[in-house]
């Protein structure tokens, strides 16, 4: 009995297998597959929209630091002066001090994660409009082109990919073209 049920589920397998490469041969054969990968984070940083925003991001950065940094310096010749003054002053006039001091480095730090989150809420808000602008690209370009599916090269868990598929270099050299164009 157990040989007439092994030879049953062997017959089985074996019909399954077939059909799944009959069918897959007839679907190879009745259309093309296109595939193709674009890495778009090279495509952001080398694009020259990409470069223009992340400078804008980094000129925003430095003069706020540059605000930071004269805070800071003021804190530090605060505590300089109280450290020179200290056996001078009443224990009163000291605590005063030292409580001025604690008050504008709270309020250094509050500034210092305002700026960082302003900024990162900045970078990303560029990167979502390029982004944007990206996937009609290729939307537009796998169209054109016939294309059944473009994926992300860094999100999709794109191991390994030939060359030929790899569409970074003309979706970036598009990109820049309809951006001078514009």
């Amino acid at each position: 009995m157990m040989r007439v049920i092994c030879g049953w589920r062997r017959w089985i397998f074996w019909g399954i297998t077939m059909a799944v490469f009959t069918a897959s041969a007839s679907w190879a054969a009745e259309s093309s597959v296109r595939l193709g990968f674009v890495d778009l984070q090279a495509v952001i940083s080398q694009s020259k929209k990409g470069q223009d925003a992340m400078d804008i991001v980094k000129k925003e950065a430095a003069e706020k630091q540059k605000e930071i940094s004269a805070k800071e310096a003021e804190i530090k010749q605060m505590d300089a002066d109280l450290q020179k003054q200290a056996s001078a002053l009443s224990e009163a006039a000291k605590k005063d001090r030292e409580e001025e001091i604690k008050r504008k480095l709270r309020d250094l730090k509050r500034i210092t994660e305002d700026v960082n989150r302003d900024l990162a809420k900045r970078e990303g808000e560029m990167v979502n409009d390029l982004l944007r602008d990206l996937t009609t690209l290729i939307r537009d370009y796998g169209k054109e082109k016939g294309y059944t599916l473009i994926v992300e090269k860094g999100q999709s868990g794109v191991i390994y990919g030939n060359e030929a598929a790899d569409l970074t270099k003309e979706i970036l050299d598009r990109y820049n073209s309809r951006q001078t164009k514009k």
